[in-house]
């Protein structure tokens, strides 16, 4: 797996999660699409996985 990472990016909070745009292109996901995001606290890792419909 390819590891991406973003710098100089700000944390913004609300009830939305904004995806990088280079993420949405690379996953190819379009709107609506359900995704499940799993966030692993001890590890500080984020898991985004998209739900097959």
């Amino acid at each position: 797996m390819g590891e991406i990472i973003f710098k100089d990016n700000s944390i913004q909070t609300g009830h939305r999660i904004k995806i990088p745009k280079a993420i949405i292109d690379t996953l190819d996901l379009k709107v609506k699409q359900k995704i499940i995001i799993r966030f692993d606290s001890d590890k500080k890792t984020m898991l985004l996985e998209v739900e097959d419909e």
